[in-house]
């Protein structure tokens, strides 16, 4: 089959998904200038080659390939000629092969035009989001102001509060000190009243003297 499939033969990339119950490989065809690249990608372990599970083996041209899968889905003839259907499935197989679309001119213009439109609303988002970055960066610029004034009129009226507060503590130490000062006067000072008895009476009928200057 891989001798005979031309699409396994072009300068593109191509792929055979081989299933042959219970066994399933790919084998890709690598373009590589003049010569092509057979890689074998098999999803069993195998004890003599990758016994830790599955893996890709590169050969160096599609025989190694061809000998590889050879002894993969080898099968004793004689029970694939058998006349029981399910002893001769075991002979059968799957291929799918996979080739890499070649995009048209058309195609290429309408994949490159597509590109474009996605390239302009991506900047067209892109525009917008800074936009609205710009926009928050002015309202947080603008609240923090505010946030500073507020900060500086409470700083104020807390610095005229302490104000208020010493001025209010001296006010009551002055009113303290006025009112010892006035009864320690009282206390200093014993009046005593001296009433005439008789002869020509004084020109006040009362006068204070201080025993304290007798």
């Amino acid at each position: 089959m891989l001798k005979k499939s031309s699409l396994l033969r072009d300068d593109t990339y191509t792929v055979a998904i081989i299933t042959r119950p219970p066994e399933i490989v790919a084998l890709f065809n690598i373009p590589s200038g003049d010569t092509e690249i057979p890689i074998l990608f098999d999803s069993h372990p195998r004890p003599h080659l990758h016994p830790k599970g599955a893996a890709f083996i590169v050969f160096h041209n599609e025989e190694g390939a061809i000998e590889y899968l050879s002894s993969l889905f080898q099968t004793d003839k004689a029970l694939v000629e058998s006349k029981t259907w399910d002893a001769s499935l075991l002979g059968q197989y799957t291929a799918h092969v996979l080739k890499l679309k070649l995009a048209t001119p058309a195609e290429t213009e309408r994949a490159f035009c597509q590109a474009n439109i996605r390239i302009l609303m991506e900047q067209a988002k892109l525009r917008e989001a800074i936009t609205r970055e710009t926009a928050l960066s002015a309202e947080v610029a603008s609240l923090r102001g505010q946030m500073t004034f507020q900060q500086q009129q409470i700083d104020r009226a807390m610095a005229e509060e302490t104000v208020s507060r010493e001025e209010l503590r001296f006010l009551r130490l002055e009113v303290e000190r006025l009112k010892r000062a006035t009864a320690y006067e009282q206390r200093s000072r014993p009046w005593v009243e001296v009433v005439s008895t008789g002869g020509t009476p004084p020109r006040k009928s009362l006068k204070y003297v201080n025993p304290a200057r007798l």
